[in-house]
C-alpha cells in the first residue's frame, strides 16, 4: 500500500472473504460431492427395487459416476485450463446442484443414469480445481494446509456424511 492511498474501509474489508473462509467454502464443495458420490452405495438396494431393476443394474450407477470422473476429470481440467478458477468452480456447483434436481426427479433408471453421469463430470471438474485454487490463494508455506482443508471435506463426507444420507435415505423410504 503507497502511503498516499487510503486504508479499506470497514465496509470493504467486511465484505471480502478470509482466505481461511474461502478455504473452508471449498472444502464445503468436496463435502457435498464426496457425500454424493458415496452415499448411493447403501442405498442401491432401495433404489433397484423403486426403479424395478436388479441391484447389478443399480450397481452400474456407481460404476458410470467413477468411470466418468475419472476420465473426465482430467481432460476437462486441461480444456478448462483458461478459465478463471473462481468461475469455473462457481460454473460446476450450478452443474452439481442442477444434475442433483435431475437425480431427485428421476423417473426412470436412464433419467438416473443421465444425472449420475452430469455429476460426475461437475465432480471431477470441481475438485482439482478447488485442490489447484487452495493452492494459489495462500503463502507457499500454507500450501500443505490448504489442501488439507479441501481434502478433508471428502473425509468429513466418507466419515459422516454417507451414514447420515444413508439414515435419511432408509428413514425415508420408510416413509
Amino acid at each position: 500500500m503507497s502511503i498516499n492511498a487510503a486504508p479499506p474501509s470497514s465496509t470493504q474489508s467486511a465484505r471480502r472473504p478470509t482466505r481461511a473462509s474461502v478455504l473452508y467454502w471449498m472444502a464445503l464443495g468436496t463435502f457435498a460431492i464426496g457425500t454424493e458420490g458415496f452415499m448411493i452405495a447403501p442405498l442401491l438396494p432401495s433404489l433397484a427395487e423403486d426403479l424395478s431393476v436388479g441391484l447389478v443394474a443399480a450397481g452400474q450407477l456407481v460404476t458410470v459416476f467413477t468411470l466418468s470422473y475419472a476420465f473426465s476429470s482430467p481432460i476437462l481440467t486441461a480444456l478448462t485450463g483458461g478459465i478463471g478458477r473462481r468461475n469455473l468452480l462457481i460454473v460446476c456447483m450450478a452443474g452439481f446442484a442442477a444434475a442433483n434436481v435431475v437425480a431427485a426427479v428421476a423417473t426412470s433408471y436412464w433419467m438416473l443414469m443421465a444425472a449420475r453421469i452430469l455429476l460426475a463430470l461437475a465432480s471431477g471438474l470441481y475438485v482439482p480445481n478447488a485442490n489447484a485454487l487452495a493452492g494459489a490463494v495462500v503463502a507457499p508455506e500454507k500450501r500443505g494446509t490448504a489442501l488439507s482443508i479441501i481434502a478433508g471435506g471428502t473425509s468429513i463426507a466418507v466419515a459422516l456424511g454417507v451414514p447420515i444420507s444413508a439414515f435419511i435415505g432408509t428413514v425415508s423410504d420408510g416413509v
